[in-house]
């Protein structure tokens, strides 16, 4: 099967394509980039074909008929030779053209978006995937440039991301000004950012009119997940229903503690800041790095709050036991 006609075959056997997630293990990297790409494209592709566009809509009155999760097995299942006991193997178009590599699939292809639903995962932007600075010095190792920002991408970044997007609902929610999330967004993730369910900024944190410890010029300011949860009007225009993200679904990433003190306890998690001086050291993001192996581990967990208490990572959250928690409590107390 050729790789357009399998698109095609997507598309007109399962018109959720764009919702369901492919999970695998003993799966390569690369055919589940390849996968993940043929089923990102059905999102945008159109039947032009008279004949093609009736099968497409017989099918669609035959699957009304039968239950979603066997909908799913049955379009995967015709989509190649065999996915059974044994692994089969389907001839999926190599992208230089002429030549048909053939790309094994495991028996152990699963349909997962049927019986898991994905997590939300809310992503900081410098400290987490880059380190955003202004070392003119060593501008020739930066990944670009905005407003004499240079923006040096952390080692496995990208290939983190496709883990992301693969495996959560995912939204950037940055500190920093509209125009600068922007430019960074667009150096860090290109035609990716496509998929963000949401990019936030400035705007949309809790301003509480003190200063950072760290840094007496930079403003204290809150991202309060409750925005995203209840929808209010800060949060208008996101593309969910109120009630799907909750406490129990929620994972907010960020370098600094202090921004997570109004949240529920255990929704967040603090890396440590990354710096690109210690690039050659760093493999956080890479597979079998602590924080994507922590993050694989708490996609399949029934409850976010329970598995980070349980599982705690990178920095300490704020508590009663902090040495400052007299200048922090004065944000609880606002």
């Amino acid at each position: 099967m050729e790789r357009d006609d399998l698109k095609l075959e997507v598309t007109a056997a399962v018109p959720e394509a764009a919702a369901i997630v492919v999970a695998a293990s003993g799966v390569d990297e690369g055919t589940l980039e390849l996968l993940d790409e043929v089923v990102e494209e059905t999102k945008t592709m159109t039947v032009t074909d008279e004949e093609q566009a009736t099968s497409s809509a017989a099918a669609c009155q035959e699957r009304r008929r039968r239950p979603v999760a066997a909908d799913a097995a049955a379009a995967v299942n015709s989509s190649v030779d065999d996915v059974g006991a044994a692994a089969a193997a389907d001839s999926v178009e190599n992208k230089g053209g002429s030549a048909n590599s053939k790309v094994p699939i495991p028996a152990s292809l699963v349909v997962a978006q049927t019986t898991r639903k994905k997590k939300l995962l809310v992503l900081h932007l410098n400290g987490l995937l880059a380190d955003i600075n202004q070392d003119f010095h060593n501008a020739h190792l930066s990944n670009g440039k905005f407003r004499c920002k240079l923006v040096f991408k952390r080692p496995f970044c990208d290939d983190f991301l496709k883990f992301c997007f693969r495996n959560f609902d995912v939204g950037v929610w940055s500190s920093r000004l509209r125009v600068n999330v922007d430019a960074a967004v667009d150096i860090l993730m290109k035609g990716s950012k496509r998929r963000l369910l949401f990019c936030w900024d400035a705007s949309k944190c809790t301003a509480t009119g003190l200063y950072s410890l760290e840094n007496k010029n930079k403003p204290l300011v809150l991202k309060e997940l409750k925005k995203l949860w209840s929808k209010e009007e800060a949060a208008d225009g996101l593309p969910w229903q109120q009630g799907k993200f909750a406490p129990s679904n929620t994972l907010l990433l960020d370098d600094s503690p202090y921004k997570a003190l109004r949240n529920p306890p255990h929704t967040a998690i603090f890396p440590y800041p990354y710096s690109y001086k210690n690039r050659k050291d760093d493999s956080s993001l890479a597979p079998g790095g602590d924080l994507r192996l922590y993050l694989e581990s708490l996609a399949t967990a029934d409850d976010v709050p329970r598995f980070v208490r349980e599982h705690p990572f990178g920095q300490p959250p704020i508590t009663e036991t902090d040495p400052d928690w007299n200048f922090y409590k004065r944000v609880l107390l606002e």
